[in-house]
């Protein structure tokens, strides 16, 4: 099973990758938290708004029906396998569209959007700030911005060995490039230079199948990589199979939803 952790490159694995996200989108839980964000980018009809890390599509359609036939839900993604099953879904549709880009080279002209979003994409970044940047210079003048991510090192899951569970949980939160990131983004929405700054703590509780796809199938890959000791995940994994099978399983998971207005001419470093 692919890690989680290699978002970084979805296309070396595209049917895991598209797989997963299939499955968040039709959670009822990621649409909420998306619908929140979605409200702190105040669109309307005839604007064009940049979904950057758009995966498959799952939260720039729903933009599109606000922006509607005569305004642009553009969806940016590292992947051509992700821009590829977004676009199928797309045939002959009008106002939106995906195109394969990083976050530090978005392929649009300045000043083209009235917002952005990015929704656990920084999770993966090298250069956070740059990436900012690189929004700024896509946007106009006051343009809307709002980040949205995960922490993953401050997952909750239900265990009788807490010890062995918060190892667990660290080993998981290490695939990543910045397990930290939904607690730094305030911090870095400031850097940047956003003013009218908010910020959001939305929570979720997710099922087992959800932690089979992301913990247990990183765990395993750590175990025979030899960074995770196989005897503790396998105790681990046995325990959270258990409380499944007993009705007991719990895994919770915070997001922090940072929205602000970008300053006209303001520059990052």
């Amino acid at each position: 099973m692919a890690q989680i952790g290699k978002f970084t490159q979805p296309d070396n694995a595209p049917a895991y990758f598209i797989d997963f996200l299939e499955f968040l989108d039709k959670r009822d839980d990621i649409r909420r938290i998306r619908a929140a964000a979605a409200k702190h980018l105040t669109l309307s009809a005839g604007q064009k708004v940049l979904d950057l890390g758009c995966g498959i599509g799952g939260a720039t359609f729903p933009l599109a029906e606000i922006t509607g036939p005569t305004g642009l839900a553009a969806g940016v993604d590292i992947s051509s396998a992700m821009v590829e099953a977004a676009s199928s879904r797309t045939p002959g549709s009008v106002g939106v569209e995906f195109r394969v880009g990083e976050a530090c080279a978005i392929p649009y002209p300045d000043g083209f959007f009235d917002a952005a979003r990015s929704e656990r994409v920084f999770l993966y970044l090298p250069d956070r700030l740059g990436a900012i940047h690189e929004i700024k210079r896509v946007l106009k003048p006051g343009g809307r911005l709002v980040l949205l991510d995960v922490d993953l090192d401050a997952t909750g899951v239900y265990s009788n060995k807490l010890t062995l569970a918060r190892k667990m949980t660290s080993i998981v939160a290490a695939t990543m490039p910045n397990p930290n990131s939904a607690r730094d983004l305030p911090a870095l929405a400031r850097k940047a230079g956003l003013k009218d700054l908010q910020v959001e703590v939305l929570g979720l509780q997710t099922p087992y199948e959800f932690f089979l796809k992301v913990m247990a199938g990183s765990l395993r890959n750590a175990a025979d990589q030899g960074t995770a000791p196989a005897a503790e995940v396998e105790e681990f994994l046995e325990e959270q199979a258990s409380f499944e099978a007993s009705g007991d399983f719990f895994q919770a998971w915070y997001f922090v939803l940072v929205s602000g207005t970008l300053r006209a001419g303001s520059n990052f470093s």
